[in-house]
């Protein structure tokens, strides 16, 4: 099937004109960081999947012409972590069951009495099954990780998302060995059908340090707001 998403040489058609695939990668990294870091203040915050394509509009609006739709074609990326091979994400006519059902599991998760580790093991399994829907042509990961930190936030265990924004790249050497897996590899890994034997803690350990981190900032928040308001009130 022809791909309506992409120029000649494979890189994505985009509103900026870029033709070059690294340069496309670069842009996407600068103007989605932005637009990812106020993700939480764009609109109201409704759990289903009118709210994960406006996430992505809010991302890649800049960029591409079809931010905040979901694909129309099927996809295949062949993953460094399961050489060779590809992941079977949703085809076109069932994104929108599949992703339904992804958030039905997830808004129907309990996180009370939960300990960290419990809490960040299931936030990441619930996490990886969205992803693996991979509903856009492109930006999967990111809206994902967008989509976490607000629903986070909303249920009591805020993130630190830029944490996970550090990983987003894969790092190599100057041989082109990896010296650190991205955080879509270790996405892949969490995302593997049971027969497969997933391996959710390579994802788990980055969420949990997100988790722990984002708490830490939010009990030093309030601690500041409580010596500023003892301050005034002695004055």
């Amino acid at each position: 099937m022809e791909d309506p998403y992409i120029q000649e040489n494979g890189t994505l058609k985009n509103k900026l004109g870029i033709k070059e695939y690294n340069d496309l990668n670069d842009a996407e990294r600068d103007i989605g960081f932005v637009k990812l870091i106020d993700v939480g203040k764009a609109f109201k915050k409704r759990y289903d999947a009118e709210f994960f394509k406006s996430i992505h509009k809010h991302i890649f609006e800049d960029i591409f012409d079809w931010a905040g739709e979901f694909r129309t074609v099927p996809i295949e990326k062949i993953e460094v972590v399961i050489p060779g091979l590809s992941l079977q994400y949703s085809e076109p006519k069932d994104i929108t069951k599949d992703l339904d059902v992804a958030l039905d599991i997830l808004n129907n998760t309990s996180w009370q009495g939960k300990n960290i580790d419990e809490l960040s093991l299931e936030f990441t399994q619930n996490l990886a099954r969205i992803w693996r829907v991979h509903p856009f042509r492109d930006g999967n990961t990111r809206t994902t990780l967008a989509f976490a930190d607000i629903y986070a936030k909303e249920h009591g265990f805020p993130m630190d998302i830029s944490m996970l924004l550090d990983q987003l790249s894969r790092i190599t050497d100057e041989r082109g060995r990896i010296k650190r897996y991205s955080i879509r590899d270790k996405f892949v890994l969490a995302a593997l059908d049971q027969k497969d034997y997933p391996e959710p803690e390579h994802l788990t350990m980055l969420i949990k340090s997100a988790i722990q981190e984002g708490i830490n900032q939010e009990k030093e928040r309030h601690i500041n707001i409580l010596g500023k308001n003892t301050d005034e009130e002695e004055r």
